[in-house]
């Protein structure tokens, strides 16, 4: 790329148009100055040839000989080669000995002595094999004077001072060439490189701009023909930064109401893999590690929902399905499959899950409840009506027979009366929650008055019943009735599943500014699987090593005492087991806000 820079494109430019500006002249002034220059050494060589034939012509000579000499001394002021040529032969000549000149061949053919003889001046430049150089000659022809015959007198200068004098120049207006180019590089090297500099910090900035910095802005440009594409990035920065932060704001908004969703939201793509999915769906789910990329049946492990999915997707025709899926840990989930078409008519679907456990479980305890209430009165009325029947139907049946049927009649009623009654104080804890009169209260003598009252109870079974309180008067934000049937409830629960012969104790202790009252047994403990569950209404333990006794329990008892520990703002749980060497034993723990000392 660099090959391809602004740069070098400037820098290329300026050479090329250097060489436009300086290769033309060069060439025209060194073609001048040759011609010139020739020109003017031909000129100097005719000048010569006319001074020595004046200088001949004033002369008379004895014989050729003398003429040789003479030219030769000639020669030496001049500084020229001087041959004279009589019908080809040449007679005299100064560069070469008189003796020799026999030996030379013929000149008869040279082309300036043929120019001569036409009776013109013959000029020409040619390489001397006689003295090996190039020589500039000038002839003309002479008529005969003296001793000397008709002939050519010839003029020969050396060229090579001429060549000289062009290399000289050429070599300078080379250098010239040389340093007005570096010098022009240098130049606009320095002369581009601020405007280089703005050019990368505009690139600089548009490229941050690009990679998500829209608040960046160009400042500065490299001139004036810039300024149109710097303000075009200013303002797509300005209006993506705009946009971008309206679609942030809508992207957070849709994300809290879609994170906010207590519905589980799954989107699939055309494929029926999950695209995305909400927190409320994780959580469902528990996809600790996300549930994108994976198909229905691997996030939810559930074939019917996967059946389901292929046939919405793979159905020519749109069409919305529903269906219950049931979870580990009696969780259900009710989904609603609901197929879309994206911007490029690919076929997707949105699945909704509404978390219905609790109107499950609701269903299955009303279910229980039927069933329980139901068998609870059918076994007493079954009584009260056979013994009725069989008093009727037997007037004179014994009084103390009678008095016998007629308790077992009082017996069951009772057994009705307290379920009933049971289902009465649920129903009442539940509406009036809200609307409790709470005050501070006594906890301590509470207690005490609840031991002292389920004291025969204990002792039917030989139970020891205790109360151990770490401080007296604690007073609770509570009712006396709501606190009393609590205590009534868990502690008759712990002697109804104690073995004879065992221990209850109930305790009252401060734990974190709360009060903690807790009641504990020796009974066999309750199982893990069902702590979770004790607490529902309807719910009844009964295990083969403590049977629980008929006594009109419909498994609400723990139910109303959630329900009323929870309306005065306090908690109640269940630690078991509590004698780990044994394995055995309950813990059933409630807390309640202290009041303030007045």
């Amino acid at each position: 790329m660099n090959n391809y820079s602004i740069r070098n494109r400037l820098l290329t430019g300026m050479f090329l148009l250097l060489m436009v500006a300086l290769i033309p002249p060069f060439y025209y002034f060194d073609s001048s100055l040759r011609t010139d220059i020739l020109r003017d050494a031909k000129s100097r060589a005719v000048t010569y040839l006319n001074t020595v034939a004046w200088t001949t012509h004033e002369n008379r000579f004895s014989n050729i000989h003398e003429f040789d000499a003479w030219l030769k001394d000639l020669s030496r002021y001049l500084n020229v080669r001087v041959t004279y040529i009589a019908e080809g032969q040449v007679v005299a000549d100064t560069s070469v000995p008189y003796a020799k000149l026999t030996q030379l061949p013929s000149h008869a053919d040279r082309p300036e002595v043929l120019t001569a003889l036409e009776g013109k001046t013959g000029v020409e430049v040619r390489y001397s094999t006689t003295i090996h150089k190039d020589l500039i000659y000038a002839a003309q022809a002479k008529q005969a004077h003296g001793v000397i015959p008709a002939g050519v007198l010839r003029v020969a200068i050396p060229a090579s001072s001429a060549s000289e004098r062009l290399n000289r120049l050429e070599a300078g207006m080379i250098w010239v060439f040389i340093f007005t180019t570096f010098g022009t590089v240098l130049f606009g090297f320095l002369v581009t490189r601020p405007f280089l500099i703005s050019i990368r910090r505009l690139a600089s900035t548009a490229q941050s701009i690009g990679l998500g910095q829209y608040q960046r802005r160009i400042r500065t440009y490299p001139g004036t023909e810039f300024e149109p594409l710097v303000t075009a990035i200013n303002d797509m920065a300005q209006n993506i930064e705009m946009h971008l932060r309206m679609v942030v704001d809508q992207k957070k908004r849709l994300e809290a109401v879609f994170d906010g969703m207590t519905e589980g939201v799954m989107v699939l793509d055309e494929r029926g893999r999950i695209h995305s999915c909400n927190t409320a769906l994780i959580n469902m789910l528990n996809c600790l590690d996300g549930c994108e990329g994976r198909t229905v049946i691997e996030a939810t492990m559930q074939p019917d929902l996967q059946q389901a999915v292929d046939d919405i997707l793979g159905s020519p025709l749109p069409k919305n399905a529903s269906l219950v899926l049931e979870l580990p840990d009696s969780v259900y989930l009710a989904v609603n499959l609901v197929p879309f078409r994206d911007r490029q008519e690919a076929r997707k679907m949105v699945l909704v899950f509404h978390d219905v456990s609790e109107r499950e479980q609701l269903e299955r305890v009303r279910r229980d409840f039927v069933a329980n209430v139901s068998h609870e009165l059918k076994t007493p009325l079954t009584s009260i009506k056979g013994y009725a029947e069989t008093l009727i139907d037997a007037p004179d049946t014994p009084h103390s027979t009678a008095v016998k049927f007629l308790n077992t009649i009082l017996r069951n009623a009772d057994h009705m009366t307290k379920m009933v009654n049971s289902l009465l104080v649920l129903a009442r804890s539940q509406h009036h929650k809200d609307s409790s009169q709470l005050a501070a209260i006594d906890g301590d003598a509470v207690v005490e008055q609840t031991v002292r009252d389920m004291m025969p109870a204990a002792l039917e079974k030989n139970i020891v019943l205790q109360y151990n309180a770490e401080k007296k008067d604690v007073r609770v934000i509570a009712d006396l009735d709501g606190l009393s049937e609590v205590l009534r409830n868990l502690i008759d629960n712990a002697i109804k599943y104690s073995p004879r012969d065992s221990t209850v104790s109930v305790g009252l202790h401060l734990r974190d500014g709360l009060a903690s009252f807790s009641v504990r047994d020796e009974g066999s403990g309750i199982p893990v699987e069902s702590q979770s569950r004790i607490f529902e209404r309807f719910y009844r333990l009964e295990n083969e090593e403590s049977p629980v006794v008929k006594d009109g329990s419909a498994g609400l008892g723990l139910a109303i005492c959630r329900r009323i520990i929870r309306s005065y703002g306090g908690d109640i749980w269940v630690e078991s087991p509590i004698h780990s060497d044994t394995n055995t034993g309950a813990a059933f723990i409630f807390t309640l806000k202290k009041a303030l000392q007045s």
